[in-house]
């Protein structure tokens, strides 16, 4: 498996999109404290999710050098996050897909399972069910009719 370091486009795609699509903060659980997105957030929750890429590509390729990690050309990752907002949202499934790519670059370490950015990104993901083409029209209990095959297994189950 390997891993790459983000750039910091890809932390502010999913940033920003964690900022844009609720109707409050998207939150998230660590340690049994509960964690905000918001506006006053953005730099830190961008900070703990590049650490956590970081870390764990730091992890998988233990001999390199910090700067010679695969990844963004001259380590910017060593530059302190900023926040800066994508000119457009991702969509709902853009976010789902970055958010995966995220968590794959992200999961090479043994405390990944247990990370405050494993438990954003689950929160991130869940939040973009509502975005999804078709969701809004789909029902919210299924009430059509079971097919015929249940009468098959009424048949069999007689035999």
């Amino acid at each position: 498996m390997s891993a790459f370091v983000v750039g910091k486009e890809h932390i502010n795609a999913m940033v920003t999109a964690g900022l844009r699509v609720n109707y409050r903060p998207l939150s998230w659980y660590h340690n049994t404290r509960s964690h905000q997105l918001t506006d006053e957030t953005a730099d830190a929750v961008g900070q703990m999710l590049l650490d956590e890429n970081v870390r764990s590509v730091g992890y998988r390729y233990e001999g390199d050098s910090i700067t010679d990690l695969p990844g963004k050309i001259n380590a910017e990752w060593l530059i302190p996050f900023k926040y800066q907002p994508t000119i457009d949202c991702p969509t709902g499934i853009e976010t789902i897909k970055i958010t995966r790519c995220y968590e794959y670059q992200s999961c090479e370490h043994q405390e990944w399972e247990q990370s405050e950015a494993k438990a954003f990104c689950k929160a991130l993901i869940a939040s973009q069910y509502g975005r999804l083409p078709g969701y809004e029209e789909a029902p919210w209990e299924w009430e059509r009719p079971i097919q015929a095959i249940q009468g098959i297994r009424l048949v069999m189950k007689e035999l």
